[in-house]
C-alpha cells in the first residue's frame, strides 16, 4: 500500500516534510556535521597554541637587546673574574709581573721556587716560595704593590731577618710564600706542568 499524499489534505504535505527534514538533519548532523565541528574545533584550539607560541617569540624578539646586553656584562664581568682567579697557571705573566716589581725596587733576588699545586674544593692553589734581600722600607712597598695586581696573590710564612753586613746596601733578608690561584674548570686534575698535589 503506497503512501499518496495527493488524497490527504495540505497540511499531511507539510508534516511529512517537516518530519523527513528533521530526520535528515538529525542523521547529518549525527554523521557528517558532529566529525566536522570536531575537526574545527582541533584546529582552533592549534591556531590559539601557535599564536601563544608566536607572541612567545615576538616577547623574546623584544627582549632580545635587552639579553644581548646582558650577555655582553656577563662576559665583561666573567673576563674580570678570570683576571683576579684565572683557569690557568700564566707561570710567564706571572714570573714578567714579579720580576718587573723586583726591578722597581732594591732588591736582590735570591730564589722563586714554584711549588705542587694543592686540590682544594673549586681551585687549585699554587703556592711559590720567593727569598730575597733589601730594606723593610722596600719590602713594604714591594707587598703594596703585589696587593695591586688584579690576580689573587696571599703572602704567608713570612720570615725577616736581619743582615750583618750591609755593605750592599740590603738590611734585611725574607722569606715568604706567595700563594696564587687557580679556578678548576676541570675538576680531574691539575694545571699542566705543575705536578701532583
Amino acid at each position: 500500500m503506497a503512501f499518496d499524499l495527493n488524497e490527504k489534505p495540505w497540511y499531511w504535505a507539510v508534516i511529512t516534510g517537516i518530519i523527513l527534514g528533521v530526520v535528515l538533519y538529525f542523521v547529518m548532523d549525527h554523521y557528517v556535521f558532529q566529525q566536522i565541528r570536531q575537526d574545527i574545533g582541533a584546529i582552533q584550539t592549534n591556531i590559539s597554541k601557535l599564536e601563544r607560541e608566536i607572541e612567545k617569540g615576538r616577547a623574546a624578539k623584544r627582549d632580545l637587546p635587552k639579553l644581548e646586553e646582558e650577555i655582553r656584562n656577563l662576559e665583561l664581568e666573567l673576563d674580570r673574574l678570570r683576571r683576579i682567579l684565572p683557569t690557568r697557571r700564566e707561570t710567564d705573566t706571572l714570573l714578567k709581573k714579579f720580576k718587573q716589581l723586583m726591578e722597581t725596587g732594591h732588591f736582590q733576588l735570591v730564589r722563586f721556587t714554584p711549588q705542587a699545586f694543592i686540590d682544594r674544593d673549586f681551585f687549585w692553589e699554587w703556592p711559590l716560595k720567593v727569598q730575597l734581600k733589601g730594606t723593610y722600607h722596600e719590602l713594604g712597598m714591594f707587598f703594596d704593590k703585589l696587593s695591586r695586581f688584579s690576580r689573587i696573590i696571599n703572602v704567608s710564612d713570612l720570615t725577616i731577618t736581619a743582615l750583618r753586613g750591609r755593605a750592599s746596601g740590603y738590611t734585611i733578608a725574607a722569606k715568604f710564600t706567595l700563594q696564587t690561584f687557580i679556578y678548576k674548570e676541570d675538576n680531574t686534575k691539575a694545571p699542566a706542568g705543575g705536578g701532583k698535589p
